[in-house]
């Protein structure tokens, strides 16, 4: 299935061009982390609110971000192979890294869950900041407490997947630092756009054999697979869940494919599209801070 959140405090199943509600199934007030957390429990009151649930129209505009308020957003860096030129390689462009997986793993960096917007939503580029970058990725949703799981045992977390952008302010501050400022430039306001919604794991029938495409301005920007990960999400979850304990509703962007040359730059009046395999695709625009 894929659940939505909907405006102003709605969860909804997403079936073909409606969207289904579902609150009726749900305790009061329940958001998407408490329908993750009590999934298995809720499948029987889940499918009656299916067949009998209001219907309406999918419209992006009334669609929150799927997940507003985890208690954690981790995030991969350079985690794909590299070393294409050319968008139909599929690969991510720019010089192949040399770095290890493990090394690659110990890059992970934590966005704040206050950057999380959603679709038909607005990147604002804070003031002093340049350079404005959006980086295409899949995105993970835990669905279980886990905690020291082995590389084996990782899915059994997932709930599902979703997309995330992870946008990056390049030449915010003085430019010094760039790894130790990485929380910084990519922690502003509005820098983690995430939806449309979420494919639960049953959907996505192989996470690393999906395409990924974004547009800027109706451009191709980026095009690449997740099989060119270097850490696919099975070693990403396992290591995380050893470094922290991973909660229902947690998220992980599994590693932007394209180097930095590569990537447009935004400005204000840009729009973007972004779309993943098997999960949906969501628009966004970018203004200028007030």
């Amino acid at each position: 299935m894929k659940f939505a959140s909907v405006k102003p405090n709605h969860l909804a199943v997403v079936k073909g061009n409606e969207l289904i509600l579902i609150d009726d199934a749900l305790p009061k007030g329940a958001t998407m982390i408490d329908l993750i957390a009590q999934y298995d429990g809720l499948k029987p009151s889940l499918a009656g609110a299916i067949e009998k649930g209001k219907r309406i129209p999918l419209d992006p505009k009334q669609l929150k971000a799927p997940i507003e308020n985890p208690s954690k957003l981790w995030a991969a860096a350079t985690n794909y192979k590299r070393g294409s030129q050319g968008l139909d390689e599929a690969r991510g462009r720019g010089t192949a890294g040399t770095a290890t997986p493990q090394e690659i793993l110990e890059k992970t960096f934590l966005k704040p869950p206050s950057a999380i917007i959603g679709p038909e939503q607005a990147i604002v580029i804070p003031p002093g900041a340049g350079n404005i970058f959006p980086e295409l990725e899949l995105g993970v949703v835990i669905g279980k407490k886990a905690r020291n799981l082995k590389k084996e045992e990782a899915f059994e977390a997932v709930f599902g997947y979703t997309i995330i952008l992870d946008v990056t302010a390049r030449s915010y501050g003085s430019g010094k630092g760039m790894q130790g400022t990485r929380c910084v430039r990519k922690g502003f306001e509005t820098f983690a756009p995430v939806g449309p919604w979420i494919a639960t794991r049953d959907e996505i029938e192989d996470p690393q054999n999906l395409s990924m495409r974004l547009w800027v301005n109706g451009e191709l920007r980026q095009s690449a697979r997740t099989d060119a990960m270097v850490n696919g999400v099975a070693e990403l979850v396992s290591f995380l869940s050893q470094v922290s304990t991973l909660l229902p509703g947690d998220l992980i962007a599994t590693g932007n494919p394209d180097a930095p040359a590569f990537q447009k730059q935004l400005g204000p009046g840009d729009t973007l599209k972004a779309e993943i395999e098997g999960i949906g695709s969501m628009s966004l625009r970018v203004v200028g801070a007030d």
